[in-house]
């Protein structure tokens, strides 16, 4: 299981045993926003939904280079109470090596994020016969992350906090280093991003 995942399923059951909102029976649900569409007449907070999964996946790459794209981009929306995120993600291969971008909208449940980011600063720094994890800045404002490389499993990753909002992860197998998860990162769209 991935590292945003498996934070997101750790920190859920205590995010909800902590909610005091007990919403009123007779007002509608707020639905999770298909295709960025709003409703007609339904008057939403503002920024406090999260993109639906499929507009989010407008924002994974059509095409990385030298790589091939496995399958269609992969994705959910959830809500449940008064938290909502969605996710997505692609993988690509290049002969024995796989890649994988994925993409997570936090914006409903910024304790969500707040866990999946508490290590991304630009200070972190370590290494061991095994990994090597450091503070990465792409140079972009709204964008701090960190990037790690698997020594022994010759994996690289790099994983970012975009706009205090979206949680961004760039994997790769068959990698020394991570300069390609990172050439891979600086082609998605991250200034849009940090300005929604």
């Amino acid at each position: 299981m991935n590292a945003p995942r498996l934070l997101a399923c750790c920190l859920l059951p205590l995010l909800l045993g902590a909610c005091s909102h007990t919403q009123n029976v007779s007002e509608p649900p707020v639905p999770v926003l298909r295709a960025g569409a709003v409703p007609t007449g339904l008057q939403l907070p503002p920024d406090t939904i999260s993109l639906h999964y499929e507009v989010l996946q407008r924002f994974l790459p059509e095409h990385v280079a030298g790589f091939v794209r496995e399958g269609r981009p992969q994705g959910e929306s959830v809500q449940l109470g008064g938290i909502s995120y969605s996710t997505c993600e692609q993988h690509y291969r290049k002969g024995s090596q796989r890649l994988k971008v994925q993409l997570v909208d936090y914006n409903g449940a910024q304790a969500l994020y707040a866990g999946a980011t508490a290590l991304m600063s630009a200070n972190i720094w370590q290494e061991s016969d095994e990994q090597l994890m450091r503070g990465c800045d792409l140079g972009l404002p709204g964008v701090r992350g960190y990037e790690t490389v698997q020594k022994l499993e010759r994996r690289a990753a790099v994983a970012l906090g975009v706009g205090d909002r979206f949680f961004v992860s760039v994997e790769s197998t068959g990698q020394e280093d991570t300069r390609l998860v990172k050439a891979v990162a600086r082609t998605l769209n991250l200034r849009e991003l940090a300005a929604l």
